[in-house]
């Protein structure tokens, strides 16, 4: 049986190498930079190392977005200085309200939204039949396997129209700033 002082540098030998797997994701790193934390915490007992890593970054998910809730929450107390900004409220399964985000809604915005909106469209329905359905599927955030389902095509079109998809909006998104 391995001692608690081995499970917790197997467990840490065994972060790091997935942080070099994806080092290239932010939010993964700093799930696997709290694990690595939770790791070195002295109340934290595993005998297996696979648990113990397991546990970690379980629990370093769930910090995570509860102190990203928070910061939300928080956020929806402070006013906002310039009236032409607004909230984007939404409701917790709780009741409470929270504010997502702070958008500037102005009439120019709208209107080069709805024209990139446009160009989507035209350029989604040059990629066939399919294209059109599949930017719908994006845009009521639909995963891949449910869109494919609903515009009768492979998976595999579905990521390839919507990778084309999301190269034209980037390009039409750098060609107007």
């Amino acid at each position: 049986m391995l001692q608690l002082t081995d499970v917790r540098v197997e467990t840490m030998r065994r972060l790091y190498s997935k942080h070099k797997k994806r080092a290239w994701d932010g939010e993964y790193l700093d799930v696997l930079d709290t694990a690595l934390t939770f790791t070195l915490g002295h109340k934290r007992v595993a005998e297996d190392p696979d648990l113990l890593c397991r546990n970690v970054i379980r629990d370093a998910r769930r910090t995570i977005s509860r102190s990203q809730a928070t910061a939300r929450q928080n956020a929806a107390c402070r006013p906002l200085p310039d009236a032409a900004r607004r909230r984007v409220w939404t409701t917790a399964p709780d009741g409470a309200a929270t504010a997502e985000m702070v958008t500037h809604d102005t009439p120019e915005a709208r209107v080069i939204a709805a024209e990139m909106l446009q160009e989507l469209r035209a350029f989604a329905s040059s990629l066939g039949p399919h294209g059109s359905e599949c930017l719908q599927g994006m845009l009521d955030t639909m995963t891949i396997p449910e869109s494919a389902s609903q515009a009768g095509v492979s998976v595999a079109t579905v990521e390839r129209a919507r990778r084309a998809l999301r190269v034209r909006a980037q390009s039409l998104i750098c060609g107007s700033a």
